[in-house]
């Protein structure tokens, strides 16, 4: 009785310390998702900043190329958000799969 109550205990502290690792590991992937998330919005505003600045131009031609360069970055971006957050793959995962 005493080796099977030892066996328990020790199956206990694997399970203990094997939830504490994958803790730590969904942390860490937490905070890298968090980082890629960070590193895209930047990239975003930066590839958005052209298409502001055409819009404040004295020149039509400006004018009317950020308007049509507007809508291609609109839907580039919306593209990108569900790729990111999942909901493009979910999507697709019921097209594919159908459930």
């Amino acid at each position: 009785m005493y080796i099977l109550f030892m066996i328990t205990i020790d199956a206990l502290s694997v399970s203990f310390a094997s939830s504490g690792v994958s803790s730590q590991v969904s942390g860490m992937m937490d905070r890298i998702y968090a980082i890629i998330i960070s590193i895209s919005a930047i990239l975003i505003a930066i590839l958005w900043i052209p298409i502001a600045i055409g819009f404040f131009s004295s020149d039509e031609n400006k004018k009317v190329d950020a308007k049509n360069r507007l809508k291609n970055a609109t839907i580039g971006t919306l593209i990108y958000v569900l790729a990111i957050s999942g909901i493009l793959y979910t999507v697709f995962t019921y097209i594919v799969t159908g459930s």
